[in-house]
């Protein structure tokens, strides 16, 4: 499904009454706000860091600059999911009652307590879905989430438009959230993921 599918359904139906329609880079825009939208409130695609603890260092950056941190250049955090040790434990996030716990102080950014006596841990984190420059790009989203796609870009269009059109903005929304509630409900997608031990096996991604 590239974006010109998703132009050209959504002209067709959410789009129809309005002059927005015949801008194409702003469509693509609202498409690139949707299925970011939709990245973060499903894991569709998910990578891991390893962390390789160094003594006295209790702060780790997830974004490529850290040198005790091996992580994809390609593939840019949008947040942590997870994080288990070197024995394949789930670690607890942010949990100020668990003294052998990790914590977030920001998105791209964990912090170890010293009494973590693992080597490494494996960060599990959602990647960032690269913007859509181009109409002939392909919209990184299973079909079962077309529909919610489309009702985002209906909700943005309209939101685009002032005046008597506001409530139609608004139910645009609220069917983007029926939609993304219904594909949770009917099994179609999950809301997250099962703990797996797959990137463990495989090493890094």
């Amino acid at each position: 499904m590239t974006a010109q599918d998703v132009i050209n359904l959504a002209v067709s139906a959410e789009l129809k009454q309005l002059s927005v329609k015949e801008d194409t880079d702003a469509v693509l825009g609202f498409i690139n706000l949707g299925v970011l939208e939709l990245y973060k409130r499903f894991p569709l695609e998910e990578a891991e860091a390893i962390v390789w603890l160094t003594d006295g260092k209790a702060t780790y950056k997830l974004d490529g600059t850290d040198p005790d941190v091996d992580i994809s250049t390609d593939k840019e955090l949008l947040l942590i999911s997870r994080v288990y040790s070197e024995d394949s434990e789930i670690i607890e996030l942010n949990d100020e009652d668990n003294l052998v716990g990790v914590y977030t102080p920001a998105y791209n950014t964990i912090e170890v307590p010293f009494i973590i006596q693992d080597e490494y841990l494996s960060v599990i984190y959602r990647v960032t879905p690269k913007f859509l420059t181009s109409t002939s790009d392909t919209v990184p989203i299973p079909p079962q989430l077309l529909e919610a796609l489309l009702n985002y870009v209906g909700y943005r269009g309209h939101g685009s438009v002032s005046g008597e059109l506001k409530a139609e903005n608004q139910s645009h929304y609220l069917r983007f959230e029926n939609s993304c509630n219904r594909a949770i409900m009917e099994g179609l997608i999950q809301a997250e993921k099962i703990p797996s031990k797959k990137f463990k096996q495989r090493g890094f991604v």
